[in-house]
């Protein structure tokens, strides 16, 4: 019995073991083909659902901003110290001496250009291409502490209500690739800026749909799903608009925007600024104002020409170079405060000529290592490099308006200027021809000619006291012979040309100080006389 009952138990154990055995590999085999056919789920978070900015999204989400690339601070305004001075002694009091009496100051002349406190000393030297006496301008100094880096990218996600899942993201970035240059613009090209027309389908999709709402101080934008729009293009155009049109002066840095999270598609964009819509009103009937005083001296028979070098005259003149100043990186700064840095000149720059039908392009790049902002400038059919903020020279009496970057070529500037890349070609300048210097007779292709020249100046601006007198080398050889003969100890010929004007010169000067600078980019030479 108890053999019978332990073999039972014996074919139990082994049926139960087989059985487990059987049991684990069909589970297995049909989990693994079960998993297999399960049908696709459709989660929430996939649906493609509309993108809406809530209140509570806005304020959770951190602020976007561009990094800054604009301001330029020129040394004329941090250094008190005279511009480049050499004193010189009349010949004929001095026949055997050559001692160099004390350099008197010469306040407020832009340090930018070649700077000493301390007479010029270049008896050493000799002016061959070998040995040149001449030193180059120092540095510009940066205008502030801003980033001027290139790129940033941010990515900031959170979900709303539904609990679908967006993102914000300021975006920068300049290296694209470049198209060509179009034809002249047309009247209705002029009403945005020259950039505009390098836009793609989309981009200028993206483009009027921020103009317009920007204009009527729309807080929100919803883009097309059929547009099928890329946040960087978003990006991009976002940037383009608040380099170059002036006119949205209270347009924000701010950025935000929401893409659906499953296409990565645009959905909608939110728009900051800097004021309340009354307070805009108002800040732009103050810049019509200021902006309409200008437009009064314009007379019908003025060329373009003389439009440009008026408008490149009143705010190099007018508007002090403030990097402090709350406003001066727009118009308003400009217009009204009468305070900027280079973008707020540029920018109204810009805004000027637009509105006289004349064709500008806004340049960002470096200037000796810094961030910079000028302008390209149309005139007869070719362009022009112009920067008012080189134009300044300071904001006391004494200052003048400078002409070394008034309407001048790409080469003037390619040793000591670099280009942000940017998704279009900007126009080439390689003419000189509407130059200050080259309209007014005053460019010297030989050092006799730079004599005659100064000499002649001299004399002509005596008749109201005007300074400086200046004039411009057609080349380096040219210049640099021309520095080292004017202004070298053993040589001092700018002595001779103060004696040789003094007779015909209406109101007189002191012929024993010669005030001077002279600049190794624009080649251009200047003597400042102290007048009786």
């Amino acid at each position: 019995m108890r053999k019978n009952m332990q073999r039972k138990f014996i074919y139990l154990m082994t049926a139960a073991a087989v059985c487990t055995a059987l049991l684990t590999g069909c589970l297995e085999g049909a989990a693994a083909d079960w998993e297999d056919t399960l049908p696709a789920v459709e989660t929430e978070s996939s649906r493609p659902t509309a993108v809406y900015l809530t209140e509570e999204t806005t304020e959770s989400s951190p602020p976007i901003t561009f990094p800054d690339t604009e301001p330029t601070k020129r040394t004329a305004f941090s250094e008190t110290g005279p511009e480049l001075a050499t004193t010189t002694t009349r010949k004929s009091e001095t026949a055997a001496s050559s001692d160099i009496s004390t350099v008197p100051d010469v306040p407020n002349v832009p340090i930018s250009e070649f700077t000493s406190t301390t007479p010029l000393n270049l008896a050493t030297t000799t002016a061959s291409s070998e040995t040149s006496p001449v030193q180059t301008s120092p540095s510009e100094k940066s205008a502030s502490s801003d980033s001027s880096s290139l790129s940033l990218r941010e990515t900031y996600s959170f979900s709303n209500s539904s609990g679908s899942s967006y993102e914000t993201t300021g975006y920068l970035d300049t290296e694209t690739s470049t198209v060509g240059a179009p034809a002249a613009a047309s009247a209705a090209d002029l009403k945005r800026p020259y950039s505009y027309r390098f836009l793609d389908e989309k981009q200028t999709y993206i483009y009027d749909e921020i103009i317009n709402a920007a204009e009527q101080y729309g807080s929100s934008i919803t883009f097309s799903s059929d547009k099928s729009i890329a946040s960087e293009d978003y990006c991009d155009v976002y940037q383009i608009i608040y380099d170059d049109e002036p006119s949205l002066f209270y347009l924000d840095k701010k950025m935000q925007y929401a893409v659906n999270s499953s296409t990565k598609k645009l959905a909608s964009a939110k728009l900051f600024y800097k004021y309340g819509s009354s307070e805009i009103y108002k800040m732009q009937n103050e810049i019509d104002a200021e902006v309409n005083k200008i437009f009064a001296m314009v007379s019908d028979d003025m060329t373009d020409y003389d439009k440009i070098k008026l408008f490149h005259d009143i705010l190099a003149s007018t508007v002090v170079y403030d990097e402090s100043a709350p406003n001066c990186r727009d118009i308003y700064g400009v217009f009204v405060d009468k305070k900027a840095i280079c973008g707020g000149y540029s920018k109204a720059f810009s805004y000027l000529c637009s509105k006289a039908g004349i064709e500008t392009a806004t340049v960002t790049g470096d200037a000796d290592g810094q961030p910079h902002m000028w302008n390209k400038v149309r005139i007869d059919g070719k362009w022009y490099n112009i920067d008012v903020t080189y134009a300044v020279s300071n904001e006391s009496e004494s200052s003048y308006v400078r002409y070394d970057y008034f309407c001048v070529p790409d080469k003037m500037l390619e040793d000591s200027r670099t280009v942000y890349e940017q998704s279009y070609k900007y126009p080439e300048a390689d003419s000189d021809e509407y130059g200050y210097f080259a309209q007014n007779g005053l460019v010297a292709d030989s050092w006799t000619e730079t004599k005659i020249i100064l000499r002649d100046e001299l004399i002509r601006c005596s008749e109201d006291k005007t300074s400086p007198v200046q004039v411009k080398c057609s080349d380096r050889k040219v210049y640099e012979e021309a520095v080292y003969n004017l202004f070298d100890n053993s040589s001092k010929q700018a002595l001779n040309i103060y004696e040789e004007a003094y007779p015909d010169a209406e109101n007189k000067f002191n012929t024993s100080v010669v005030n001077f600078s002279y600049d190794a980019t624009s080649l251009v030479i200047k003597l400042f006389p102290e007048y009786d």
